[in-house]
């Protein structure tokens, strides 16, 4: 099957009149921060200013009011700020996010006619050119304010009103140009020619999503003696350590049962020994999958005193989330469409040549049978290990599923539990990490293993600030660190946005 050639782009200058008058006289351009025209959202952390600038302007010499309104989800009522004019069409403002979660914001612009009557006042005024047309000119406008507004304004304006109307030129003049008369006047605007903007997206997380210092710890290695294997309830011992080292996240690698065909033995061997645990990442065995805990490391009790005590030290529990199956997996049994089946029955096992994972195999998202019931099943597993009291999830290679999976499951998960903050362990491209970013991963970081001189490694870094440069969201940009008991160091984890 051939795919069609697309046409041609072509821009055509003409547009029906009709359309023409329907389009906004106010320009309002270039706002910042956005991030793909606001097909994703900026981020922030709660209790920050979100500065927002923009270029608004019209035709002609008329003053333009210009405010930035905002808007939690689920909120009824918009907020509002005056924006400043900064010259040459720049309009700046700000406001402060106080909660987690999804806010839009958006600029409002009119053209404000009286402003730009006392502006004109002003000058002429000062020019000593007569200005009685100029004052009968601006009787009309607080008539018209008078009548538009109801209350205690309309009041205050007919005050007004009936003042002027007594007054000399000169003090006419003065009172036009009172701040008093404009505060009055601006709360009666009809707001002529108003534009709106777009609406924006902000997402809102806490603060240690901008910066968080992480600890890896394998619960099984905990313990004193080589032949017995480590539990939950050993890890207790290590917590005032962590936490008087400064750490903020305490980090698990897989938790679940172990698969036991094609385990893996000792450095990445192809065979184990009877006793030989296997690889936390073949996840699942007869004892159950992702949603389980390895029986050895203790119950599901035990893993709830664990997160409260780690609560107690100031640290976080954060789970790793990895997408693939032992091929002991549950899944395999009660949804083989999920999993990639070789044309002679055997399933596909997960490989990075030269790099062989025998012990592993993965999930196909789009088979026939994944949609959806696999990207539920997904996202059930994280909501189960939130309602344990896990606030963090580090997921493992997310640049090898699929982008839209992760734009949909982290906001839906986030939409009920805006305090879970995810985090994306990466070897790949800046711009595949840049995108990450953009779907709602709030830290990466990576290991450079395809990376090895100074050079390439200094463009690497280079090439990913730049990105982030170019997606400004109004975060302040930090790192979040890991340390591990499994690896000597490990790369910062960068803001890619």
């Amino acid at each position: 099957m051939t795919a069609e050639k697309p046409g041609e782009l072509s821009y055509n200058p003409h547009i029906p009149l009709s359309q023409a008058l329907l389009l906004p006289r106010i320009v309002i351009e270039n706002t910042m921060p956005t991030l793909d025209g606001g097909q994703f959202a900026v981020k922030a952390v709660v209790g920050q200013d979100v500065v927002v600038t923009s270029k608004v302007f019209a035709d002609g010499h008329d003053k333009l009011a210009v405010r930035i309104r905002w808007q939690a989800d689920g909120d009824e009522v918009w907020h509002s700020e005056v924006m400043t004019d900064l010259g040459n069409n720049a309009w700046q403002g700000r406001f402060r996010v106080e909660n987690q979660g999804r806010h839009v914001f958006c600029i409002e612009a009119w053209i404000d006619q009286f402003a730009s009557f006392r502006y004109e006042l002003e000058k002429k005024h000062a020019a000593a050119i007569p200005v009685t047309l100029e004052l009968q000119e601006g009787r009309l406008h607080v008539q018209q304010a008078a009548e538009r507004a109801e209350g205690q304004l309309s009041e205050q304006l007919a005050a007004l009103q009936h003042q002027l109307s007594g007054l000399l030129e000169t003090e006419q003049v003065a009172l036009f140009l009172h701040q008093r008369s404009a505060e009055l006047m601006a709360q009666a605007n009809h707001r002529a020619f108003l534009s709106l903007s777009p609406e924006y997206p902000v997402d809102v997380e806490r603060e240690l999503a901008q910066f968080a210092s992480w600890y890896e710890l394998f619960p099984r290695s905990i313990t004193d003696d080589p032949a017995r294997h480590g539990t939950f309830n050993d890890v207790h011992s290590r917590l005032a350590m962590i936490q008087d080292m400064g750490f903020d996240v305490l980090y698990f690698p897989p938790i679940h049962p172990i698969g036991s065909s094609y385990r893996k033995g000792p450095n990445n061997s192809l065979t184990a020994g009877p006793d030989d645990p296997g690889s936390p990442y073949a996840i699942g065995s007869p004892e159950g999958g992702h949603e389980a805990i390895h029986s050895q490391l203790g119950t599901r009790e035990d893993f709830r005193r664990l997160v409260a005590a780690a609560a107690d030290h100031g640290l976080e529990i954060a789970l790793d989330f990895a997408i693939q199956c032992s091929q002991d997996h549950p899944w395999l049994q009660q949804h083989p469409g999920w999993f990639n089946w070789r044309p002679d029955g055997t399933i596909k096992y997960a490989e990075n040549p030269p790099k062989k994972y025998q012990d592993i195999v993965n999930v196909d998202f789009y088979a026939v049978e994944s949609i959806p019931s696999l990207w539920v099943e997904l996202r059930n597993i994280v909501v189960g290990w939130v309602l344990e009291g896990v606030k963090q999830f580090r997921v493992d290679n997310p640049h090898t599923k699929p982008l839209p999976f992760w734009q949909w499951l982290i906001a839906d998960v986030r939409a009920l539990y805006p305090d879970v903050i995810f985090l994306a362990e990466a070897f790949t491209t800046p711009a595949m990490m840049a995108r990450l970013g953009k779907v709602g991963y709030a830290q990466s970081y990576t290991y450079f293993t395809w990376r090895n001189t100074k050079q390439e490694l200094a463009t690497y870094s280079r090439s990913s600030m730049s990105r982030r440069g170019e997606n400004a969201t109004g975060r302040i940009s930090s790192s979040t660190r890991l340390t591990s008991t499994r690896h000597s160091c490990m790369s910062p984890v960068a803001r890619v946005f």
